[in-house]
């Protein structure tokens, strides 16, 4: 397969076709090899319009949609970027091309360092592998000017909210118990204790088990 031919394929008929005209972004996505971030056997479809599946809990965003989000959350050269549930770690390196410092959170220590190895490759330098509770983020690092959860989740936790910097974006994805689809939301941090939130459009992504709201048992 030519993965260069379908990288371009994927930029021009998946993403820039999709209101995505930023050229950091389309560079990001066009050079960056989305085949070695996915198992030998799903490689023929890394460039498919669709979720693909790493592990059992991990995946990597339709580029559709993982664009968009990328755009609205409007990176900056300067930013300091908190990527959680980087699974194998595409998502971190697409990043590390529009930021200047990409903090990428995983559960499992041999999820990062096999992302580690991919970033590398890449030369992507700019990378930082950690561990940790994924709803808690990386506060010792904190504040982020920009946070994104790759992936759905029923709640946003305060404690990852309250990493962000003044004029700080944490972008995910809001899907409600038992529904199909979420909505993609921004949140924004205008002042010390002052942000806003806004839905932006909807998406039908995997929910993240990190982030499921905790059911309450009564006896």
């Amino acid at each position: 397969m030519n993965f260069a031919q379908a990288r371009t394929n994927m930029v021009d008929g998946q993403i820039h076709t999709a209101g995505v005209v930023s050229p950091a972004i389309l560079s990001a996505f066009e050079n960056t090899p989305r085949e070695i971030f996915v198992p030998e056997k799903t490689k023929d479809i890394a460039y498919s319009d669709k979720d693909v599946s790493i592990s059992r809990t991990r995946f990597l965003m339709e580029p559709m949609i993982h664009a968009k989000i990328i755009q609205a959350i409007q990176p900056q050269s300067t930013d300091v970027a908190l990527d959680i549930a980087v699974g194998t770690g595409y998502s971190s390196a697409i990043l590390s091309t529009l930021v200047t410092t990409v903090v990428a959170l995983e559960a499992d220590q041999k999820q990062i360092d096999k992302a580690a190895k991919q970033w590398n490759s890449l030369s992507a330098c700019n990378i930082v592998g950690m561990t940790g509770d994924l709803t808690k983020g990386v506060p010792e690092q904190a504040p982020f000017n920009i946070i994104i959860i790759n992936g759905a989740v029923e709640h946003i936790p305060q404690a990852l909210i309250d990493q962000l910097a003044e004029g700080g974006r944490l972008m995910t994805i809001v899907r409600k118990k038992g529904a199909h689809k979420g909505t993609v939301t921004l949140v924004q941090r205008s002042a010390e204790n002052n942000f806003t939130t806004l839905p932006l459009f909807d998406a039908a992504v995997p929910l993240l088990p990190e982030f499921k709201v905790k059911e309450d048992f009564s006896f």
